[in-house]
């Protein structure tokens, strides 16, 4: 997500690319870390929340859950969880290729650790430590921040939301050594996905079975909650499918993303009120159907096989509406927007250390949970927005972040 969007060039008589710059895209990326930040601001005021106070963050739903609750964030939150880590893993993959003709594999390897590699260790070793004291402070162990600093470093660090960015280190690594040897079929590659565009219905069904078959099985081994630990740190049934989804943003992007699946001209883009409305109609039809099942007394395995099914389409519905919606209409440049574009992977870095404080701050007052909602997500869009601005005037900070 946070990876920079323009690299290209030539390697092994491969013709040059461009780089490329798209609002469409780059308003994309910021609305999905949005979504992100809003995601965090609401997990404390779900009715499913808990909280464990000998483990505090470890064991708990959230780090911080408050008394308060809402029923209608389990509903928002759930449809954010369904797609949009898959859809930012698409994203990123979409400038992967471009940037190896530019850079070589050396180059761009080296690129990489060092625009994700070094924010995911800061923000491993000294943000999230911050972020989460104000979940360990009420624990039944706190003892101070160096004693919790100490037991991090014997149990080991919690990534937080920045994992992503570990896993996406990990993909651009992987893909940058794939190409080695497939260098000479890339070309292929490229025809073929330039053929895809006027095949977004098509696409659209490939993409549904091929997430099914990486996602559903480990779904039934590993369950939809289990997360492998160092040195991956992702969801253990979703791993599969952020690794698709990287792959298919690598692939589309590989002869500029302009063309085939995403050409505003064609299919996807033309018609994204139907794709939007697809999208929210199979969300619906997730958060519904399981509940008449259960009236209907259907057997477990069946609800369970119909449920992830419908969590797939749902996922790819939402991976094909965003994307079509953004790429259908005619963005217009926006100040703000643009300066939140250019802030946008620092705000995903920070966003957790605003987001668990103020939490913590109106942790079970008698405030309604959609107004804490609301000053903790536009407070913490806000404070994250004027710290990554500041970060970006220290030498060579900016061209990290």
């Amino acid at each position: 997500m946070g990876a920079p969007a323009a690299l290209s060039g030539d390697r092994g008589g491969i013709r040059e690319v461009a780089p490329q710059r798209d609002l469409s895209i780059d308003y994309l990326r910021t609305t999905l870390t949005l979504m992100v930040l809003a995601h965090h601001s609401c997990l404390a005021y779900t009715s499913w929340a808990h909280f464990d106070p000998q483990q505090a963050f470890w064991a708990s739903t959230a780090p911080v859950v408050d008394v308060t609750r809402w029923a209608f964030f389990d509903y928002a939150e759930n449809f954010n969880d369904v797609f949009f880590m898959s859809l930012m893993f698409f994203v990123s993959g979409l400038f992967v290729y471009p940037a190896l003709r530019r850079h070589g594999t050396a180059g761009f390897i080296r690129d990489r650790l060092r625009r994700l590699g070094l924010p995911f260790i800061f923000a491993l070793v000294v943000l999230m430590p911050i972020a989460c004291y104000a979940s360990w402070q009420l624990s039944a162990n706190n003892h101070g921040f160096m004693d919790f600093y100490g037991v991090l470093a014997r149990r080991g660090f919690y990534p937080g939301p920045p994992w992503f960015i570990w896993v996406l280190l990990w993909f651009d690594v992987v893909a940058a050594l794939a190409v080695i040897p497939l260098r000479r079929w890339m070309p292929r590659a490229e025809r073929f996905v330039l053929r895809l565009r006027c095949r977004s219905l098509a696409s659209f069904v490939v993409c549904f079975f091929l997430s099914a078959i990486v996602f559903v099985p480990l779904l039934a081994r590993f369950g939809p909650s289990a997360w492998l630990g160092f040195p991956v740190w992702v969801q253990s049934s979703r791993g599969g499918l952020y690794a698709l989804w990287f792959a298919l943003g690598f692939l589309i992007g590989a002869p500029g993303f302009s063309e085939g699946l995403l050409a505003r001209d064609d299919g996807l883009a033309r018609r994204w009120p139907l794709w939007m409305a697809g999208c929210v109609l199979a969300y619906n039809a997730l958060w519904f159907v399981p509940q008449l099942m259960v009236v209907h007394r259907l057997s477990a395995p069946g609800q369970g096989g119909v449920w992830a099914l419908l969590w797939v389409l749902s996922c790819v519905a939402s991976c094909f509406g965003f994307p079509a919606l953004f790429r259908g209409v005619e963005m217009k440049p926006r100040w703000w927007m643009n300066s939140m574009s250019r802030c946008a992977y620092g705000m995903y870095l920070v966003h957790y250390v605003f987001v668990l404080w103020l939490q913590r701050i109106v942790l079970n007052r008698p405030v309604a949970a959609g107004f804490k909602f609301l000053f903790v997500f536009f407070a913490t869009v806000l404070l994250s927005w004027v710290t990554v601005q500041a970060a970006l005037r220290l030498p060579k900070l900016d061209r990290i972040l």
